[in-house]
């Protein structure tokens, strides 16, 4: 929404003097291999010609696809473009824990 809809992005907390940035998976959905492992074992999948085979060793294998690729720069995925906040906003104690001040001082910030 920031690239395509100019929405302004905030960031909480963070070193003041370093401009922040905030991102996710965009576009893409990550797990590991135990979670879809388990999902397969408890629907009782396990024996289905499409199931995952068990490890053989004591490992752990990130899964992450459909990435989405750059608005910008539509050559590499979003995940490692920049993506600059418009407000950086301090934690405070007055804002802490409580979700509602948050709200509030974004209010009296950004919009």
């Amino acid at each position: 929404m920031a690239k395509e809809e100019g929405a302004k992005m905030v960031v909480l907390g963070g070193k003041q003097d370093v401009q922040q940035e905030y991102c996710g998976t965009v576009g893409g959905q990550s797990t590991d291999f135990s979670t879809v492992d388990t999902s397969v074992k408890t629907t009782g999948l396990k024996n289905n010609s499409l199931a995952p085979p068990d490890f053989k060793t004591n490992s752990v294998q990130g899964i992450t696809w459909r990435l989405g690729f750059g608005i910008q720069d539509p050559t590499q995925p979003e995940e490692w473009q920049n993506h600059p906040a418009t407000v950086n906003l301090p934690l405070t104690a007055d804002i802490v824990n409580s979700p509602l001040a948050i709200w509030e001082q974004i209010a009296k910030t950004v919009l």
